[in-house]
């Protein structure tokens, strides 16, 4: 639930996570609206590219890509895994305000 752009220092998501603004149907609703309604069989195409869109850009593994998260942490080692990284960051220098909004 947060990101580099809201001021993370680090973010990790687990393999199975879904990362995105809205989901596939929402998305491709709007990106490929006109397919959409050029297809014979509406759901069906909806429901096609909802799925592709879901394989291809909601996944850790594009967003890791994509640089948008960090680190990819399988469950069982999430608290190993935060524990480090609040090591690490527990002498970090601090730049900017502590005390901000989150940019909306």
């Amino acid at each position: 639930m947060n990101s580099r752009e809201l001021g993370a220092d680090l973010v990790l998501a687990w393999p199975q996570a879904q990362l995105g603004v809205m989901g596939g149907p929402q998305a491709v609703d709007l990106v490929h609206r006109r397919a959409i309604a050029a297809a014979d069989d509406q759901a069906a195409e909806r429901t096609r590219l909802a799925a592709e869109y879901e394989r291809d850009c909601l996944t850790a593994e594009s967003a890791a890509c994509e640089g948008v998260i960090d680190e990819i942490v399988a469950p069982a080692h999430t608290r190993r895994r935060i524990v480090a990284a609040l090591r690490v960051l527990d002498g970090a220098e601090r730049t900017g305000s502590a005390n901000r909004n989150i940019p909306l």
